[in-house]
């Protein structure tokens, strides 16, 4: 008897080896289908964040056809027909995505079914208001948009859009409470098989606590990566916002700088007409004339602040060592802000060159220092500081609107009152402002963003209320060798440049009122002019015998050849014959990234009669005579 006691200890001892290397292996079964749960969670967060985001996609390519349709609508401008064009191209195919995605789950692809059924709808009615729009009836286009089932059917189809995403979001919860539970459970599970074979598999017990320390770092990256994919989404949004913004503020800029054309042509031939006659109340009514003229140019100044914002302004980029303007500019600042704030400057050291229009970057500078000013009414301190910067992949993903690559960083930091999370988002948009100064129009910031923009660079505020506010713009890095543009001629002092003997202006302009003024302003410095109203009467002329010895041309014409492609034409009939172009919106033939083509000879709407003179005669006079 006593001999069995051996055999019964190394049984005994067999059994417990078994039985901890079977807890042991109940352990990795466990653990491993924790994992298998924490993957699939993860997988069901991707796929209800990828719905949401189609959905979006989808509602904004939707809302692109809408603002493309009403704004060709509402302009008459073939401007809109592209974003209009491109928003119908992808609408199926975004629809198509999305539908693709919930084809698993029948009560969301019903969903989609019927929002099919309404994008259908609603690319009819779109096709037919833009067709007679296209057929010039545009009053019947809009007669039929007031019928209200264009709303309504937008109406239902957001309406879809919110089930989706909050189906989404019950099906999300759902399956990561059921995915918790199981976790739990299962972690239940695997602490009493760690207690029991404790004693035996203290190796066993490390590695699965690593194991479950692997789990929650897991967790807690996959709540990390939700929260930025949520955060990529907004300002995927905002960002589609704004360029939708920009492209409306840009058509309507375009179409009010023709009226200023007209506005400030006239009063300044009324001025000029005062002048000579000199009555004895010329004076009394050249107050009111000089008062609408000031008003004029500041409308006009309006107009260029929003051709700012939606990038279609006209650049001078050159060379820029930003730490000699901003050291240029240090005196200046001091004086605006006043003996109550404090300036100081912290230039970088071997600061790499940019490239960017220098009144524009002056303008930035002034404006966010300003700001700073006025965010510290107490008094304070504004720091301003520039260094080399690197943005990688990460942080481009991350806002999606700058590439990676090597910058000029120029920071401006106040100590002010802070701007409220609500407002920050909102703080680049066109006359948004939180100032009751009566002066504030609210495009400051927005022009910075525009020119931003337009030069490849990127710009962010980083502020906290009570504590002030940092705006950060990045500029490129200028590579090569230094580039030159011309720019839009604007000449207030010089005297006026007549006409000499037998000089012949060919003017086309498809705008009846800014045709009629620009001729008359010519015809009083002494030009003969003959008049077009589109690139085929031009040609028909040019085609003639009669002298002509400059073309003076709109570049966006409405009816057949833009004034780029009537140069074109004009060069092979008259080889020597000298172009000024003009115009008031600069996404145009002659102009990309709002910088002239080399060579390009341009005059900016609106204009006076003393600007349109200097640039004639300059162009004529640097032509070859015959």
């Amino acid at each position: 008897m006593p001999r069995s006691w051996p055999n019964l200890g190394r049984r005994a001892a067999n059994m417990l080896a078994l039985a901890s290397f079977a807890l042991l292996i109940l352990v990795g079964v466990l653990a491993a289908a924790m994992a298998e749960r924490v993957n699939r969670a993860a997988d069901w967060v991707a796929h209800s964040i990828e719905v949401q985001a189609r959905a979006t996609d989808l509602l904004s390519r939707v809302q692109d056809l809408k603002l493309g349709q009403r704004g060709y609508l509402l302009t008459r401008s073939d401007a809109f027909l592209a974003p209009y064009e491109q928003a119908r191209a992808a609408i199926p195919q975004a629809l198509g995505n999305l539908r693709s995605l919930v084809a698993d789950d029948p009560d969301q692809t019903a969903r989609v079914e019927r929002m099919g059924a309404l994008i259908d709808e609603m690319l009819t009615r779109a096709t037919k208001t833009v067709g007679l729009g296209r057929n010039g009836q545009f009053a019947e286009a809009i007669e039929f948009v007031k019928t209200g089932r264009g709303q309504q059917i937008l109406e239902s189809f957001r309406a879809l859009l919110t089930e989706v995403s909050m189906a989404e979001n019950d099906l999300l919860g759902t399956r990561q409470a059921a995915a918790s539970a199981a976790r739990a459970i299962m972690l239940g599970l695997v602490l009493v098989s760690l207690a029991t074979a404790a004693a035996a598999a203290l190796g066993a017990l490390l590695m699965s606590a690593a194991l479950i320390r692997e789990l929650r770092e897991r967790s807690e990256a996959l709540a990390e990566e939700t929260r930025v994919r949520k955060e990529a989404q907004a300002m995927l949004v905002q960002t589609q916002k704004m360029e939708s913004i920009g492209l409306l503020a840009g058509g309507v800029a375009h179409d009010f700088n023709n009226l200023m054309t007209v506005v400030i042509g006239n009063l300044d031939s009324v001025e000029r007409l005062l002048a000579r006659s000199g009555p004895a109340d010329a004076a009394a009514i050249g107050q009111p004339i000089g008062a609408a003229m000031q008003g004029a140019k500041r409308a006009a100044s309006l107009t260029q602040r929003l051709l700012a914002f939606s990038r279609q302004q006209v650049l001078a980029p050159q060379q820029v060592d930003l730490n000699r303007l901003v050291a240029s500019l240090s005196d200046m600042l001091t004086r605006t802000v006043g003996e109550t704030i404090a300036v100081e400057t912290t230039l970088g050291s071997g600061l790499w060159p940019t490239f960017a229009d220098v009144s524009q970057l002056e303008n930035a500078i002034v404006n966010l220092v300003v700001n700073a000013r006025d965010a510290m009414p107490q008094g304070g301190r504004i720091t301003i500081e520039t260094a080399n910067a690197s943005l990688d992949e990460a942080y481009c993903a991350r806002f999606g609107d700058v590439a990676p690559g090597q910058y000029v960083l120029l920071s401006v930091t106040d100590a002010g009152i802070g701007i409220s999370p609500e407002n920050l988002s909102k703080v680049f948009e066109p006359f948004f402002t939180t100032k009751s100064a009566p002066t504030s129009t609210g495009l400051g910031l927005s022009m910075i963003y525009g020119f931003v923009k337009q030069s490849k660079g990127h710009i962010r505020l980083y502020s906290e209320v009570g504590r002030g506010t940092t705006a950060k713009i990045y500029l490129p890095r200028m590579a090569g060798a230094a580039r030159s543009f011309p720019a839009a001629l604007r000449v207030e002092k010089a005297p006026i440049s007549l006409a000499e003997p037998g000089d012949v202006v060919l003017i086309v302009e498809d705008d009846e009122d800014v045709r009629d003024s620009t001729v008359a302003l010519l015809r009083e410095l002494g030009y003969s002019v003959l008049a077009a109203r589109n690139g085929a009467e031009a040609l028909a002329r040019l085609q003639g015998s009669e002298r002509i010895d400059v073309l003076f041309t709109d570049v966006v014409l409405s009816q057949g050849m833009n004034g780029r492609t009537l140069a074109v034409e004009a060069a092979a009939l008259r080889p020597a014959l000298p172009v000024l172009f003009t115009t008031g919106y600069a996404r145009s033939a002659i102009i990309h990234d709002g910088r002239l083509d080399p060579g390009v000879q341009f005059l900016a709407k609106p204009y006076t009669q003393r600007e349109i003179a200097q640039k004639l005669r300059a162009v004529l006079d640097a032509s070859p005579k015959a």
